[in-house]
C-alpha cells in the first residue's frame, strides 16, 4: 500500500473514533457500497498503477464552476498521472451540454479506452452513448446521471445518493425545529442547481417531500443559482427584495450558491444564522468543501450536507477491475456524512435510518484533503 493510503488509513480510524463513523481521511469519500464480481470493495484514496500498456482515458469535464468541481478535477488530474499508467485527455465542456457531446464523439474518434463522463444534465444521451458502445469504448459515469433507455448505456456508475443528501438535509432541519422547540411558520426560499442535472433533481424532490408533510413550512420562492456563486447571490438579492422578513430559511443546492446567498443576506442587513426566532435566516447547505466548512464552524450555514468529490482513486480502480475481466454493478454509492457546529440534532432519521450529524471543529476540517 502506498505512504499517502497508510496515512489516509491512519486518519480515518483516528476521526472514526471521534464521529463513530467511517470515513476517509479527508472525511469525504468512504467505502463505495457496491463490490466487484470477486466481492472485493473500492478502497477510498488509493491509487490502481496501471502496469501494462499506458491507458488513454478521456475526461469529459463539466467546468469548473464550484469548489465542489475543482476538488473533483484536482483528484482525477492527479489520479491519471503517466506514472500511473495513464494518459489523460481533457475536454472541457464550460457547463456546455453540446460541448459535453461533441467530447464523446472526440474521444470515440481519437480510439481511447475509457471514457470518463460526468454529465451536466441526464437527458439527451443516446445517441452518443450508443456510439461509445458501438466502438466499444467502456464509458464510466460517475457523480451525476444519465436518463435513457438502455440501462446499459455506461458500463457502470458511481456517485452520490442525491435524494438521500437532501432527505438528510430536510431531516435535520425538521429535528433542530424540534430540539428549538419552534412550532411557528417557516418561511423558506430555494436555490436551485443547474436545472435537470442529477444532483438538482434529487435535492429538490427531497425539499418537495417534505414540505408535503410540513404544512407549516411555506415556501416562499425557487429560482436557480446554477451551482456558481455569483448567480446565488443574485437569486437570494431577488428573493429578499421581494419577501423581505418572511424569509427564514434558505435551502441552497451547494456550497457556492450558498456562499453568494450569505454575501446578500449581510448586505440586505439580515444576519445568516439559526437562530431564526431572533431574525437570523438559516442556511442550508451541500458539499461540505473546506470554505463550507469553515462557514458551518461559524453558524453562518447551520448544516452542510457532504458530496464527496475525490473520485480520482475510484475510478482508477475501476478501470483496473475492468482490465482484469471483473463484472461491476451497474451503480455504486459512496457513503457521506453531515456536518454542523450545533450541539443538537446529533443525530438525524432518514430513509428509517439514522445517521449521526457530525460536531464541527478546526481539527476536523484541517484534517480535510479539500
Amino acid at each position: 500500500m502506498k505512504r499517502c493510503a497508510v496515512m489516509n488509513l491512519l486518519k480515518l480510524c483516528t476521526i472514526a473514533a471521534a464521529v463513530e463513523i467511517c470515513c476517509s481521511g479527508s472525511a469525504a469519500m468512504a467505502e463505495a457500497t457496491g463490490q466487484t464480481q470477486t466481492g472485493e470493495s473500492l478502497i477510498p484514496g488509493e491509487v490502481a498503477v496501471n502496469e501494462g500498456k499506458i491507458l488513454t482515458v478521456g475526461y469529459v469535464m463539466i467546468g469548473a464552476e464550484s469548489d465542489w468541481r475543482l476538488a473533483c478535477n484536482k483528484s482525477i488530474r492527479e489520479a491519471f498521472t503517466r506514472e500511473n499508467g495513464y494518459s489523460l485527455l481533457i475536454s472541457d465542456a464550460q457547463q456546455k451540454h453540446e460541448k459535453q457531446i461533441k467530447a464523446v464523439r472526440e474521444f470515440i474518434n481519437q480510439e481511447v479506452d475509457y471514457i470518463l463522463f460526468n454529465p451536466i444534465v441526464e437527458s439527451g444521451w443516446e445517441a452518443s452513448l450508443e456510439e461509445a458502445a458501438e466502438a466499444g469504448i467502456p464509458v464510466i459515469g460517475f457523480d451525476r446521471e444519465v436518463d435513457v433507455k438502455a440501462k446499459d448505456a455506461c458500463t457502470t456508475w458511481i456517485g452520490s445518493d442525491f435524494l438521500l443528501e437532501g432527505r438528510k438535509a430536510c431531516a435535520w432541519l425538521e429535528a433542530y425545529l424540534e430540539s428549538t422547540g419552534y412550532e411557528d411558520s417557516l418561511g423558506l426560499v430555494h436555490i436551485q442547481g443547474t436545472m435537470g442535472s442529477s444532483a438538482q433533481i434529487g435535492r429538490t424532490r427531497a425539499l418537495d417531500e417534505a414540505l408535503a408533510g410540513h404544512p407549516e413550512w411555506k415556501l416562499l420562492d425557487r429560482q436557480s443559482g446554477d451551482f456558481t456563486t455569483a448567480k446565488g447571490k443574485e437569486v437570494m438579492v431577488d428573493m429578499l427584495a421581494g419577501y423581505g422578513d418572511e424569509i427564514q430559511a434558505v435551502y441552497c443546492e451547494n456550497d457556492n450558491e450558498a456562499y453568494g446567498a450569505i454575501e446578500a443576506i449581510r448586505e440586505a442587513g439580515r444576519i445568516p444564522g439559526p437562530d431564526i426566532a431572533s431574525g437570523e435566516i438559516l442556511v442550508l447547505s451541500f458539499d461540505a468543501a473546506r470554505n463550507g466548512l469553515l462557514l458551518t464552524l461559524t453558524g453562518q450555514i447551520a448544516v452542510n450536507t457532504e458530496c464527496a468529490p475525490e473520485y480520482g482513486p475510484l475510478l482508477t480502480q475501476i478501470i483496473s477491475r475492468l482490465e482484469g475481466g471483473d463484472k461491476l454493478p451497474a451503480r455504486q454509492y459512496v457513503q457521506e456524512a453531515q456536518f454542523s457546529a450545533l450541539e443538537h440534532p446529533a443525530e438525524i432519521y432518514a430513509d428509517g435510518q439514522s445517521y449521526p450529524v457530525i460536531k464541527l471543529t478546526e481539527d476536523l476540517i484541517e484534517s480535510r484533503s479539500y
